[in-house]
């Protein structure tokens, strides 16, 4: 059984290992994004002042 997840920008279910994580420093939470909504979503938080605090994870290598 393969994992899914849902874009956090696009509302869209898809595989974990075909979306990206982005994890924000000092919280648990994980936000998940797809490829076609990824680089909007690293152009906006580009401009955030606190923009440091954002670390892109990798995708998950399928078993």
């Amino acid at each position: 059984m393969t994992k899914t997840k849902m874009c956090e920008f696009c509302a869209v279910w898809d595989e974990l290992s075909n979306l990206t994580p982005l994890f924000e420093q000092g919280k648990t939470n994980v936000s998940y994004y797809c490829d076609r909504c990824l680089p909007d979503v690293k152009s906006n938080l580009l401009n955030l002042p606190y923009s440091s605090l954002f670390t892109w994870g990798k995708k998950e290598v399928k078993k």
